[in-house]
């Protein structure tokens, strides 16, 4: 984007104050409004419940996401309103503007540059509230510098290892830094519990507070269906539209934070505006299905955790025989133990390499054999080959690896080019 590298030149978290100084950026106000959301997984659907609920609450709410599905201004969100292109257009010029000025060697990346125009908007458009996702860890995120007073951590998984650390427990302690000293950490069920312990020494060492969701709500009766999943909660039978295990534990973590954010009692039955608006609430790219007749559904997770939990959820509703996966995987993700995952799971598989840093299908086909598989590396000719399929044999069609993977092949499906979608 604009020419730069994704993440600069190294880490910029001096660049970022720098820009704060220039542009005269009241860094305690935005302290006070601002939540951060950090994790391996669901940092995106936990940011969209966590801005629902404030925006029910009356609050006008501010969301900045990454990434973004087909259009970079799905990030920049205040309720309703995505940033106008007008806005964008000018922000990006200042930020670029000031990017001219640093020296050879301390330039920003694409997505510091996308968090700095997010910081211009929302200091024009002055929300109550801002929830904000991180886009790698947090002690090195953007994130870090608007020293904000309430985190939110989602899950714990192997990830950026060489920025983050070898082990999950060095991953929690690096994203638990993004929330500032004195401040709370909402601690999603998603987070194992066997680094309960670690994660809690951690806090007090570096001041901060830890709140596990476990501890306010015990969950049951979980039914994942096409619509949506259900679930009880404190005797309280709740219904979310976005689908599976891992969901519920990303709608009660948000709404834990934002019932802190607004110090108010986190009761389902007290609060249920606030469960209304989680209970509604859609995210693009989440098991989502974006056609019928045949259906397509898609799902953007790049986990080997995150496709065990989608792909399980998945045939809660959905008969394996009836299913055919386009399967294909980034070449700098978990590619042998994502293959794995999905190969356990479906039968009808085809393997095919998104335009966008796919990875070479020779380097995952072995995990899919004595399964009925058709290799089409062409990502166009791999969807017409899907859906001409399930129309013959009326078969639900399922695409998964990766971000850039789910988003071509819902492009090609609608009959764009996958090739320019401009993703960082």
């Amino acid at each position: 984007m604009f020419g730069l590298q994704k993440f600069g030149d190294g880490i910029g978290l001096t660049r970022i104050l720098r820009f704060y100084r220039e542009f005269g950026i009241d860094t305690d106000a935005l302290a006070r409004r601002s939540i951060v959301v950090t994790g391996s997984n669901g940092k995106g659907s936990t940011s969209r419940f966590t801005e629902a609920a404030l925006t029910a609450s009356g609050r006008r709410a501010g969301l900045f996401t990454s990434p973004h599905l087909f259009d970079y201004r799905e990030r920049f969100v205040i309720g309703d309103m995505r940033i106008p292109q007008e806005a964008f257009d000018r922000h990006a010029s200042t930020v670029l503007a000031f990017n001219q000025r640093q020296p050879e060697g301390d330039r920003l990346g694409a997505f510091e540059l996308l968090f700095l125009v997010a910081i211009l908007w929302f200091e024009e458009e002055n929300p109550d509230a801002i929830v904000w996702e991180a886009g790698i860890g947090g002690r090195y995120d953007p994130v870090r510098t608007l020293r904000s007073p309430l985190g939110i951590l989602t899950g714990l998984e192997l990830e950026h290892t060489q920025i983050l650390g070898a082990t999950e427990e060095l991953i929690a302690f690096d994203k638990i830094d993004s929330v500032a000293p004195g401040g709370s950490l909402v601690i999603s069920p998603s987070v194992p519990a066997a680094h309960r312990e670690r994660i809690e020494s951690y806090c007090s060492l570096a001041g901060k507070h830890p709140v596990f969701v476990s501890d306010a709500f015990e969950v049951g009766n979980v039914c994942n269906t096409a619509d949506g999943t259900s679930f009880t909660a404190r005797g309280h039978r709740v219904m979310i539209n976005l689908i599976g295990r891992h969901q519920i534990d990303n709608a009660l973590t948000a709404f834990l934070a934002a019932a802190h954010w607004l110090g108010v009692q986190p009761g389902l039955t007290k609060q249920h505006r606030l469960v209304e608006a989680i209970s509604k609430t859609s995210w693009p790219g989440r098991l989502e299905r974006v056609a019928r007749n045949p259906d397509l559904w898609i799902d953007v997770g790049h986990t080997p955790k995150a496709l065990d939990l989608v792909t399980s959820a998945f045939l809660d509703f959905t008969p394996r025989e009836k299913t055919l996966v386009i399967f294909g995987v980034s070449a700098s993700k978990d590619v042998a133990n994502i293959a794995a995952t999905v190969a356990s799971r479906f039968d009808h598989v085809i393997l095919t390499r998104a335009n966008k840093a796919g990875a070479d299908i020779a380097s995952f086909s072995n995990a899919f054999a004595g399964k009925q598989i058709t290799i089409e590396p062409d990502i166009v000719k791999a969807t017409r080959l899907a859906r001409d399929r399930a129309e013959r044999e009326g078969l639900t069609v399922l695409a998964v690896g990766g971000l850039f993977l789910a988003a071509e092949v819902q492009h090609a499906w609608n009959g764009g080019d996958p090739a320019t979608l401009e993703f960082l």
